[in-house]
């Protein structure tokens, strides 16, 4: 069983196995410990994280960056086109289900592939290089997501796994995974089993990422975390500090060189990635040099920039962080006095304006005393912190036991039809409020009355619906533009048993370790008078529950029919791209083969093959170069390249064979001549005495007819000319 975890991040995807006692971050297909979060679709195939990195300059407008942020989001959400659409190449439209998604050009046509769908076809790439770094498998999977991420996202996101056929073990909040891999490797917490009133350790972990703020703030004690409060920026990371150098260089170069770069997406976003370039490097220097070739009309574009210039143009952003991390304390009913470290993650936090913003929030500076910490891998991790998750729900693995108690960040309440009360007008109960432990879960009872309309019905309905409260967009920040609504159920075959006029209704609602809100075990509770064969004068009050029957009218997932044909589609896209690749790999090997005989034709080989013989097959040799290169070669099929691979093998190897006979021969001749005369000195030495003399003259003879019949053999092998069938091989000498 595979134990893996997944930081899935909106620019690079880290993948960690829990493995030889220890976790470690396992490397993709070409050896990089992140691969990046990216689609590419062409003509014949998708390219898929590093293949599509190579692909996102040339092929720019069908390569599909930042769906993470795409994932459950409703098409008409704003923020997609005043935000994201800048980070995004491909054309933003609208999928199934409403769910946000880009049109791009696909084996000659239009397709539109939703968030949900572009998560599962790189999730297929993520199971695919870690198999086969680990060997096994990749069935279990515990994946990261953003604390900000809402009941919608994260169904889209299971979605995604079931198509790319993965099993999620858990949605595991990205600060969470941080805290766990913290907490469960420090040995010197607060042990409250030696000292109950011991007070725990509390951590503030700061995570700024490629396209997102986030704040957890944490309580440990030895086995335990608890999370006391979260606040985010879902807006605020690297690529915001990133576009604000671009748009900077952006008015330098139009009135410097005359340019109307913002006319040119790929021009903007190659002058975006030298941004990049220009952050990392201003993060270790005080000045650097920005430099673009060949930009636009065949110019290239140079500026100084400095440390110090940046910061300036980044002040409104930077002011930014510190916001979420008052809110954050505040919500944890904590003072920066009480924290013990901040924890910081994410690459955006190398940056130091960014450092020194988070260092002065809890009465530090970063070039004084700060409460700042780096005993964590920044990049990494979120992908142990899911592995170790993983490991610990996993029945392979032994854990030290550690208990997590997450928080939810969204508050939820369960609402009905008020016409149906039996007294009052609450149409809606908060069932999960802000900082609700999570996982959870709570009984809850409706009174439900039995209209008069429904007096000759043998049973009725009830409608129940679980929502984000109001509170959630006015104080949690909640994307306005996404419906609240998480979940309607139908509840049927409520009856009338007695004459109160109502139904006691009973169900459980549950926030599940993945942040998803359900209902389960509804039944209708009847309390009747009934008399025992003991006492059959005397009534008692039985409690009888009745099974009630509950339907989801509308979720916020995709319908199940839906997924069923993504993954159909996804099964028919995969097997289109394996053959692409396998095909390019015959061909690569036809190509390679060419190339190998006629060199071995000229040199080694020369001797082994007749000289008639030689030319033909340097001939065909150099007509399938030529053919190669022709449409009809660079179109053919795997099939084709196959048989021609096969024909010029045919010819080839009995020739291959020849010359590495010549070369394993005279070693196969002196191994059996040493074993030979090695018997036959053994035969004759005192130490076989004790055997009689005519067995022992029977091993001589043999070992004597053996060399008479290799020394015939060679001798006829050496009148043989090279280039003729073999007379003996090795095989048959060893």
């Amino acid at each position: 069983m595979s134990v893996v975890g997944i930081d899935f991040g909106n620019l690079n995807t880290v993948v960690a196995v829990a493995r030889n006692r220890g976790i470690d971050v396992i490397t993709n297909e070409v050896s990089n410990r992140a691969t990046p979060t990216l689609v590419s679709f062409g003509d014949r195939q998708r390219w898929l994280g590093e293949s599509a990195k190579t692909q996102e300059v040339s092929n720019f407008k069908n390569t599909v960056s930042t769906f993470k942020r795409l994932l459950g989001r409703p098409a008409s959400d704003p923020e997609l086109q005043t935000i994201e659409k800048k980070f995004i190449n491909a054309r933003l439209s609208e999928g199934q289900d409403g769910e946000a998604a880009v049109t791009v050009r696909y084996v000659n046509e239009e397709h539109t592939f939703s968030g949900t769908q572009l998560a599962a076809m790189f999730f297929g790439k993520v199971k695919e290089f870690t198999a086969a770094e680990i060997n096994l498998p990749v069935t279990d999977a515990v994946i990261s997501v953003p604390g900000w991420y809402t009941d919608h996202q994260r169904r889209a996101l299971l979605d995604a796994c079931n198509i790319a056929g993965i099993n999620c073990l858990r949605l595991m909040n990205e600060l969470t995974a941080s805290a766990l891999g913290y907490g469960i490797t420090k040995l010197d917490l607060p042990d409250t089993t030696l000292d109950a009133n011991a007070k725990p350790r509390n951590v503030v972990f700061v995570d700024m990422g490629h396209s997102n703020f986030q704040v957890s703030v944490v309580s440990f004690v030895k086995g335990k975390l608890v999370v006391k409060g979260t606040a985010y920026d879902r807006n605020l990371g690297g690529r915001d500090l990133d576009e604000l150098i671009c748009q900077h260089f952006i008015k330098e170069f139009d009135a410097k060189y005359k340019m109307d770069i913002v006319s040119n997406p790929r021009a903007v976003f190659r002058l975006r990635a030298q941004c990049e370039k220009v952050k990392k490097i201003l993060s270790a220097n005080a000045v650097t040099l920005l430099n673009v070739e060949s930009l636009l009309d065949d110019k290239d574009v140079s500026a100084k920039v400095s440390r110090e210039e940046f910061e300036s143009w980044a002040a409104p952003l930077v002011a930014r962080i510190q916001e979420p991390l008052r809110v954050a304390l505040s919500l944890a009913k904590l003072t920066p006095d009480e924290i013990h470290s901040v924890e910081v993650v994410g690459g955006s936090t190398r940056v130091p304006c960014v450092k020194d913003a988070i260092a002065k929030v809890f009465g530090g500076t970063l070039d004084g005393e700060n409460k700042l910490s780096y005993t964590l891998n920044q990049d990494e991790a979120i992908a142990r912190g899911c592995a170790l998750q993983c490991a610990i729900l996993s029945p392979v693995f032994k854990v030290r036991d550690f208990s997590i108690s997450d928080w939810n960040g969204y508050p939820v309440e369960v609402a009905w039809d008020a016409s149906f009360n039996t007294k009052g007008t609450d149409a809606a109960l908060e069932v999960f409020p802000v900082a609700n432990t999570q996982p959870s879960s709570k009984n809850l009872t409706f009174y439900r009355a039995f209209k008069p309309e429904e007096a000759d019905a043998k049973e009725v309905g009830y409608t129940i619906t679980a929502r984000y409260t109001d509170k959630a967009i006015a104080e949690r920040y909640y994307p306005a533009a996404q419906t609240t609504t998480i979940c309607e159920w139908q509840l049927s075959g409520i009856k009338k048993y007695d004459e109160s006029g109502r139904a006691d209704i009973r169900i459980k609602a549950r926030l599940d370790a993945n942040g998803i809100v359900n209902i389960e075990n509804p039944f209708q509770q009847v309390v009747v008078e009934k008399t025992s064969p003991a006492t059959p004068t005397q009534t008692q009050k039985v409690v009888e529950k009745h099974p009630l029957t509950l339907k989801l009218k509308y979720a916020t997932g995709h319908a199940s029919d839906a997924i069923a044909t993504w993954q159909s589609a996804e099964g028919d896209m995969a097997a289109a791209d394996r053959l692409v690749i396998d095909t390019a790999e015959k061909r690569n090997a036809l190509e390679e083969y060419v190339y190998y005989a006629r060199d071995k034709l000229d040199t080694t080989w020369r001797e082994f093959c007749p000289e008639d013989a030689r030319t033909q097959f340097q001939n065909e040799l150099r007509a399938m170069e030529d053919w190669l290169y022709t449409e009809e070669g660079e179109e053919a099929t795997k099939s084709v390249y196959a048989e021609k691979l096969a024909a010029l093998k045919k010819q080839g190897d009995p020739i291959m064979a020849r010359f590495r006979e010549s070369e394993d021969r005279p070693i196969a001749e002196r191994d059996f001549k040493a074993t030979a005369t090695a018997l036959r000195r053994r035969a004759e030495s005192e130490d076989v005495a004790h055997i009689e003399a005519a067995e022992l003259g029977k091993v001589t003879k043999e070992v004597n007819d053996k060399l008479a019949w290799l020394n015939d053999k060679i001798a006829k092998q050496n009148e043989t000319p090279k280039h003729a069938p073999l007379v003996i091989t090795a095989a048959e000498i060893r």
